[in-house]
């Protein structure tokens, strides 16, 4: 009989040797310590470069602010990002002022008008920058495409045997499953294209609800098996409680508390769950308030020291916890939060009853 060694020559010598593990070597930073950690084991993790990343939630659930800092964090490491656009609600005004550079060249913003050009154009446009070594090699591409349920399938738009566009009243029953066979159909490619590019291609996703369903998770997202199947992370949101200012019928509504849950997690352990502050801004501008959650998270874990109501203790002295964010914020100093932060830790796991669907907790009271 041949030794493992014999056997491997030879093999070696038909079909090569065996190929490199498709491993994720770089993370794309949220912003968000305790959710890079729900998605990675890492404080300093995230969204893996090489892979299909799909965030779903409700509206105003911060998906787009979310994606915005993955696409900030490529440009800061020395890649390039790039928003589809189907939603065509995309603000590039507003995403500069997270910290996205919105120059030509660094930035890629399309239109496109069907899923199976949205692919192309990650693909291509991928395609061009590794080849024209237009970047390092090591810097990573992120693609956003927003939002999933928004992509109009060719065969949903287009006559095949005309060419041109459908009229409205052409429509039929096979057009309301033609997003998830155009998935199923593209997705396996694209993927394999994903990873051999390094691009971290990240989906955001609407909720819809199951009709009739009494046990288990009622929540679906639009789009087929396929995406599912696909996602290396599948990042649910859900709302968890309002941020007010005032009682009663005169509240004002100044956010939400976006609780983030991994459904799917293929590079780390699945099911953890991180919640954060979304802060609404006069503008209309949804604000991802990393500074005051990180507050929270540690004040929660028992890693900041609370002081009377709503203060911490900070530098040996009382200061409320929003004015301490607002603080850091300004001097740019997140490090320091960032310094509290464990080397061992466990994350919540999200129970069987979480599993279910969310509802809306009791709205959480605002100090003026």
């Amino acid at each position: 009989m041949a030794s493992a060694a014999d056997i491997a020559k030879a093999l070696e010598g038909l079909i090569g040797g065996n190929d490199d593990e498709a491993t994720v070597a770089h993370f794309l930073d949220t912003g968000y310590a305790p959710l890079n950690y729900a998605l990675s084991s890492r404080w300093d993790g995230g969204f893996p470069v090489g892979r299909q990343v799909e965030v779903a939630g409700p509206s105003t659930s911060g998906k787009t602010a979310i994606a915005t800092r993955a696409m900030i964090a490529a440009q800061r490491a020395g890649g390039i990002a790039g928003f589809m656009d189907h939603e065509r609600s995309f603000s590039g005004v507003l995403a500069q002022r997270i910290g996205l550079d919105t120059t030509p060249g660094r930035f890629l913003y399309k239109k496109p008008r069907t899923f199976e050009d949205s692919l192309t154009i990650m693909v291509r446009a991928a395609e061009l920058i590794r080849t024209k070594k237009l970047i390092a090699p090591e810097a990573p591409i992120c693609f956003v495409a927003d939002s999933l349920a928004s992509m109009v399938p060719q065969s949903a738009l287009i006559d095949m045997k005309t060419g041109k566009d459908k009229d409205m009243t052409d429509r039929n029953m096979n057009d309301n499953t033609a997003l998830a066979r155009a998935t199923s159909a593209h997705l396996p490619a694209f993927n394999l294209y994903i990873e051999e590019l390094g691009v971290c291609a990240i989906f955001t996703n609407q909720i819809r609800m199951k009709i009739g369903v009494m046990y288990g998770d009622p929540r679906k997202t639009p789009g087929g098996e396929a995406p599912y199947f696909y996602d290396s992370q599948k990042l649910m949101l859900g709302a968890a409680a309002k941020i007010q200012k005032g009682k009663g019928e005169d509240a004002e509504v100044l956010g939400v508390e976006v609780s983030g849950v991994v459904a799917k997690n293929k590079v780390a352990r699945p099911f953890l769950r991180a919640t954060w502050r979304f802060m609404f801004q006069p503008d209309g501008f949804g604000k991802f308030d990393v500074e005051r959650s990180l507050i929270e998270f540690l004040v929660k874990e028992k890693l900041m020291p609370e002081g009377r109501p709503g203060f911490v203790v900070w530098d040996g002295k009382q200061i409320a916890k929003e004015a301490l964010a607002r603080k850091i914020e300004a001097a740019g100093a997140l490090e320091e939060l960032h310094a509290l932060l464990p080397k061992a830790y466990e994350p919540p796991v999200v129970g069987e009853v979480e599993l279910t669907g969310e509802t809306e907790a009791a709205p959480i009271a605002e100090a003026a």
